[in-house]
């Protein structure tokens, strides 16, 4: 590494000290601020206040680990802020495309940070004396309080010449943002990749998913490309052999290359979320794959989702592309893959047909025909109110009816506290009676009800959520006395306290006390938020009947933040909330592990049953052959496994050890995966 070295001597300005410190020109960035402690900065990083007492701050809140930050806002206000976070002096001659990559984060109302670049200051004087060059990363939204990664920021224009880069915090009294920085690096190539999430599906404990895939290409690789898969995710060159870490050598530089993606869990019951990361030439770049999946297998739940749109399809409303709003709806709803859609917000009926026939031919679309100042769909203001819609899956769901609740009783009554008047002057709750279509021809029915109350935060606004919670609780006891129930939706408040000043009790309180449980207690979601640009702002929310309480998957119900992280500009093309998706436990079709009469079915592999202390693989194909065998117990778990290679004819492995039982036995060749009931007998 060269180094010239450049000395900044303790300077005076404005009040301002910048203490004696040594530059370094190097030609590697790779700062993760792990040595960033007090006013500690890490070798060769400075930093300059302009005006204002607050200034750039190393602490414990970085992406992983220590990180740097700053606030504008201190004893009870906010303050005028500039500050300067500068780089070390950096030689990227050696570099083809050198590539920016970091991490940022914020809280509270403010500026932006601005990142910039110079090549030609010389450290001995303000910032404001040498030419800056305001570069272009990606930044969270206001408030969102999630690390969002730059992408790749070219700086190859600048490689051959010494330069710096440049944070720059400002605040004002209107407004001090609190911003975190970590994870500064510079990498060689660009990085392009066609996903940004991907969502395995559900795999049962013990087995695997079915892959699925996406294509990239680095354009520059001196020495390795390597991704990073944490458990329970997998990852792949070829579709067959899988990893939590694989690497590229320089040879595959600038050609497209597909990774395969599953998820192969051990506990059954739970829902991952995670990162696909990456390093190029053994520095880590920003660039991430976000990573959904479960061990709740689709055969074995009813998985709903439920999303306020934003006045989807309305151009003034939603201030936004409709078109752009709508195409990253149809990215969302897919990559959710869920049995049932609960839609809030809908203005369009063109955009919801659309989304579903985007979704699939087996996908239906139902909307309410009231909605606020509009009791039937004749009425001039229908075309541009807000509607409540269900999107679902007609191989899981046949729609026994669906109807307006209340509607009727308050056909013409829109006095005071009326059920018109409490739900948004006509925003009745949407219900949809759902027949599931069960295993072996059986059935059970669940009645979705989709609501959007009452807005805003005034005492009125309060008092009116309150009688439509009350009113609906009254009706749904009356039409379906201890039946299955689930109400999904826009609460605009919380089921514990509420944001309405001078009240401490949910407006909700009272249908929680009539035997439904909320699932999405703010008690057992601390600080997390469905209202994007909030902290702690529960307002999306999950009620169930007592009698659909024991269907429920413990711990199964997530607020659905990637799509913030994923979805360029979300905020200001998408919406203003956060999607939610829950689970619950029907059991739908032929699970894979309960094929019995093997004689009749075509295949490579034959699994002997029952058999005497032994497992016996009969391999039909003749050929030798890698596989993946797993024994599961009824549990799920894994309890025995190994990667061996089949015989021509007869493979046999002792299973003595084992209790005499019914056992599931996964076979993973190359080409198939085989799913099997097996009974170990023990003489």
């Amino acid at each position: 590494m060269r180094k010239n070295l450049f000395k900044v001597v303790s300077l005076f300005v404005f009040g301002c000290i910048i203490h004696t410190t040594v530059h370094a020109q190097q030609n590697v960035l790779m700062e993760d601020f792990f040595t960033c402690t007090g006013n500690t900065l890490p070798p060769g990083w400075y930093k300059y206040s302009i005006s204002g007492n607050e200034s750039w701050q190393c602490n414990t809140s970085g992406y992983s680990g220590n990180g740097i930050g700053i606030s504008g806002y201190s004893n009870g206000n906010n303050n005028v802020n500039e500050d300067w976070l500068i780089s070390p002096f950096l030689d990227l001659s050696t570099y083809t495309q050198p590539q920016l990559h970091f991490l940022s984060w914020n809280r509270f109302t403010g500026n932006n940070i601005q990142v910039y670049v110079s090549t030609n200051y010389v450290g001995l004087s303000l910032p404001n004396t040498a030419t800056w060059t305001l570069l272009n990363p990606k930044l969270p939204p206001v408030n969102s309080q999630f690390w969002e990664a730059s992408g790749s920021i070219d700086l190859t224009p600048y490689k051959n010449q010494p330069m710096v880069l440049a944070f720059k915090y400002t605040s004002t009294a209107a407004g001090a943002a609190t911003w975190r920085i970590d994870d500064a690096m510079v990498a060689d190539g660009i990085f392009t990749y066609n996903k940004r999430l991907i969502n395995t599906g559900g795999a049962l404990a013990g087995t695997s998913s079915t892959a699925s895939t996406f294509q990239f290409s680095m354009s520059h690789i001196k020495g390795f490309f390597e991704a990073f898969a944490p458990i329970p995710f997998e990852i792949s060159k070829d579709g067959i052999n899988y990893a939590h870490y694989i690497t590229y050598d320089s040879s595959f530089a600038g050609s497209q290359q597909t990774m395969y993606v599953r998820i192969n869990p051990t506990v059954p019951d739970k829902v991952y979320r995670s990162l696909i990361t990456f390093k190029a030439n053994g520095k880590s770049i920003s660039d991430r794959i976000h990573l959904l999946g479960s061990s709740i297998p689709s055969y074995s739940s009813l998985q709903t989702f439920q999303w306020n749109m934003r006045w989807l399809g309305d151009p003034a409303n939603c201030n936004c592309d409709t078109t752009l709003s709508k195409n990253n709806a149809i990215q969302i709803l897919k990559d959710a893959k869920a049995d049932v859609y609960a839609l809030q917000e809908v203005v369009s009926v063109q955009q919801l047909q659309q989304i579903k026939t985007a979704l699939g031919s087996q996908y239906v679309a139902k909307y309410a025909t009231t909605c606020s100042g509009a009791m039937s769909t004749s009425s001039p203001n229908f075309p541009e109110c807000q509607k409540l819609a269900f999107i679902y899956d007609t191989t899981k769901i046949t729609s026994m009816g669906e109807f307006s609740l209340l509607a009727s009783t308050y056909a013409t009554d829109t006095s005071a506290n009326s059920g018109y008047y409490c739900f948004a002057s006509g925003r009745f709750p949407y219900v949809l009676k759902a027949k599931l279509k069960l295993l072996n021809g059986a059935s059970d029915t669940v009645y979705l009800v989709n609501i959007h109350a009452k807005a805003s935060g005034s005492l009125s606004d309060y008092d009116r959520r309150a009688c439509g919670a009350a009113k609906m609780k009254d009706s749904l006891n009356a039409l379906f006395p201890g039946k299955k129930i689930l109400i999904l939706g826009d609460y605009n408040d919380y089921l514990e306290g509420t944001h309405v000043s001078g009240q401490t009790v949910s407006p909700y309180q009272s249908l929680l006390n009539s035997n439904y449980t909320g699932i999405t207690m703010p008690s057992q979601y601390a600080g997390q938020t469905t209202f994007v640009g909030s902290s702690g702002h529960l307002i999306d929310n999950v009620v169930c009947s007592n009698a659909l309480l024991p269907k429920y998957i413990d711990s199964s119900c997530f607020v659905f933040t990637e799509t913030i992280e994923y979805v360029d500009n979300y905020l200001q093309t998408t919406s203003d909330h956060y999607p939610l998706i829950s689970y619950w436990r029907f059991t739908f079709g032929q699970q894979p592990n309960e094929i019995q009469d093997f004689s009749s079915v075509e295949r490579d592999i034959l699994l002997q049953n029952p058999t005497n202390n032994q497992l016996v693989i009969h391999n039909i194909r003749g050929e030798e052959q890698e596989a993946r065998i797993r024994i599961i117990d009824l549990t799920g778990k894994v309890i025995w496994q190994t990667q061996t290679q089949l015989q021509r004819d007869v493979t046999r492995f002792d299973t003595g050890f084992l209790p005499s039982g019914l056992y599931a036995v996964i076979i993973e060749t190359a080409s198939s995966r085989y799913h099997f009931k097996w009974f170990n007998r023990l003489f």
